[in-house]
């Protein structure tokens, strides 16, 4: 199966991820409970299938090994962690933050690399991790004037990140930038 799609399907699950918060009044507090970690673990283990290509290079594998691991971690956390709201936003803005930060080590880390990238895919990369930055700032100022807001604010930014990274998908796939038959 082609390895994009399992980068594709990463983004999905996250975008899904910030739908299901975004309704949480109307699905409920426990189905969330449950489905958002459990479309986290699904979205990790897709990125962590898809850092396993060989076609890209070693510190694309290693930066979608350890966002994987990220999201599975976000999600366990949130499934043991997570009793309330407010605890829950709380987690949500340190994943948020770190996730922005990740982004930013990344382009550095490329740009020191010897591997050339599309400029295009670099900007897509400094302009998510800049906007997950400062989303993480805005939620946690709204999260502690308003729970409900912040909620908000927080399926906002996962539905931008799952966007980025489907974005991410459709880009590599258009610009070939990996052979779209992988064995």
């Amino acid at each position: 199966m082609n390895k994009i799609f399992y980068l594709a399907l990463s983004g999905l699950m996250l975008l899904a991820t910030g739908v299901f918060l975004f309704f949480s009044e109307r699905i409920g507090v426990e189905t969330n409970k449950i489905m958002v970690p459990l479309l986290l673990l699904v979205s990790g283990i897709s990125a962590i299938i898809f850092s396993k290509n060989d076609q890209l290079p070693k510190i694309a594998n290693q930066y979608h090994l350890f966002q994987g691991l990220g999201l599975i971690a976000y999600g366990v956390i949130l499934f043991f962690l997570a009793e309330s709201l407010n605890s829950f936003l709380l987690i949500s803005t340190y994943f948020v933050l770190m996730y922005g930060l990740f982004e930013i080590v990344l382009i550095f880390g490329v740009m020191s690399s010897k591997h050339k990238i599309n400029k295009g895919i670099l900007m897509s990369r400094i302009v998510a991790g800049a906007l997950n930055l400062l989303g993480g700032f805005i939620l946690l100022l709204v999260t502690l004037s308003n729970k409900m807001n912040g909620l908000i604010i927080a399926s906002i930014l996962i539905v931008i990140a799952g966007i980025g990274i489907v974005i991410f998908a459709r880009k590599l796939v258009k610009n070939d930038l990996l052979q779209t038959a992988d064995k």
